[in-house]
């Protein structure tokens, strides 16, 4: 019995110490700006951009011809006003979608910024981990350290992927506008939710990070210092999706039709 307490006991103080340098880590990679930035994003879209040009302006002339066909074949005013409007759209997108994506996201850096402070108490969080480990039952520790490792891996995961999602959507857009001439903009709902939650990541989780240190600050109790900062994590992981999800029935009809 103590045989497997000691042991249980060095395997929930591995985990713990592997939970809090993640912790450490996670938040000076994000918070310290090593995360990818707006730079990066501009070499990474300027890079593909001569390829899925060439893509935008095929679809957009196999979109106009059917257009075109439908117009003539049904002789409707308001298939014509659909083309007028598709065509109209599309030029927005191409000429103007990249300033409005990457000024989008400076403004939500800047964002996160401003509500994370000049101080936003890295190590006083990775600290009160480590001091919660210290103090839990091992078994209690073992289970809150995995699934902490996990949602701290899943946030990396998800802010990664938010580069990677603005990457496709500045260069995937003009397609997609394109197609709209004939199919009309319902296409751009999803496009478009999907920015909305790569601009409102960055900012709503430095609001979650802030209500997360302060609940971590304000108790004295291991048990939910290591839920609390695993719960944060958690919720910062599954922004990402819940955003675009929510984005999606609430961008405005004006903007699809």
């Amino acid at each position: 019995m103590d045989a497997s307490t000691g042991t249980l006991t060095g395997v929930a103080q591995s985990f713990g110490e592997a939970f809090t340098s993640l912790v450490g880590w996670a938040l000076a990679w994000w918070v310290g700006g090593d995360d990818p930035d707006l730079a990066m994003l501009r070499a990474n879209v300027m890079a593909i951009r001569p390829v899925t040009s060439w893509l935008a302006a095929v679809v957009l002339g196999v979109s106009v011809v059917l257009a075109a066909v439908v117009v003539m074949v049904r002789r409707n005013g308001a298939d014509l006003a659909a083309l007028v409007i598709g065509l109209t759209r599309s030029a927005l997108v191409v000429s103007a979608g990249w300033l409005l994506l990457a000024s989008s996201w400076s403004m939500s850096d800047g964002l996160s910024r401003w509500l994370l402070g000049s101080r936003p108490d890295i190590d006083a969080y990775a600290d009160a981990v480590s001091a919660a480990m210290s103090q839990v039952d091992p078994a209690i520790g073992l289970t809150l350290s995995i699934v902490g490792i996990a949602a701290c891996l899943g946030f990396v995961a998800a802010a990664l992927a938010r580069f990677v999602i603005a990457v496709l959507l500045a260069v995937g857009l003009p397609a997609m506008a394109a197609t709209t001439v004939v199919r009309g903009a319902g296409g751009m709902r999803l496009g478009l939710s999907w920015v909305v939650a790569v601009m409102a990541f960055k900012p709503l989780n430095a609001i979650v990070y802030r209500v997360g240190h302060g609940l971590v600050s304000a108790t004295d109790d291991p048990v939910l210092v290591l839920l609390t900062v695993a719960l944060t994590f958690l919720l910062a992981a599954a922004l990402l999706p819940g955003i675009a999800s929510l984005a999606g029935g609430l961008v405005p009809v004006v903007v699809v039709r």
